[in-house]
């Protein structure tokens, strides 16, 4: 159900994608003047009233480039609060990774020693009684291996 779901969800998202670029292309091709970027302010496209008019339309309109859009002062403090918060975490990632690096150094060089001088050394026992541990004599490790069984041939 779930992967039903995501496939239903996928396909919409995808046939929402081929109108809407669908809709541009029909609007480019009628000559039609096309906002790229989608603003809260934009107005929607208005179809052309007949293609002959729009040749006409496009010959009067002069060819002049999109001003560049305003930005208010409440939208430049956010933007340069927000990069200088990306710096400051761009910093201290910096500081972590080489944390890191350090720690990953000191764990390479580690070594661990014993001080056999010490009165809370205690060797572990040894006995020369000790079992037999040796595998020479025995099958080894893994139990024997089983005989293999023939089932009757069909005959």
């Amino acid at each position: 159900m779930i992967c039903g779901a995501a496939l239903v969800a996928m396909l919409t998202a995808g046939i929402s994608h081929w109108c809407s670029v669908r809709q541009f292309v029909s609007a480019i091709n009628a000559g039609l003047p096309v906002a790229t970027v989608a603003t809260p302010s934009a107005r929607p496209v208005e179809p052309a009233p007949a293609k002959a008019a729009a040749p006409a339309v496009l010959a009067q309109a002069p060819k002049t480039s999109q001003p560049a859009p305003v930005t208010d002062a409440s939208e430049k403090k956010f933007y340069e609060t927000l990069i200088a918060k990306m710096e400051s975490l761009q910093n201290q990632n910096r500081d972590l990774l080489n944390q890191v690096a350090e720690t990953n150094r000191d764990m390479m060089n580690l070594n661990f020693r014993v001080d056999t001088f010490s009165d809370s050394f205690r060797p572990m026992p040894v006995s020369e009684d000790r079992p037999d541990m040796s595998f020479a004599d025995g099958p080894g490790v893994l139990p024997p291996r089983a005989e293999p069984a023939f089932l009757p041939a069909d005959q």
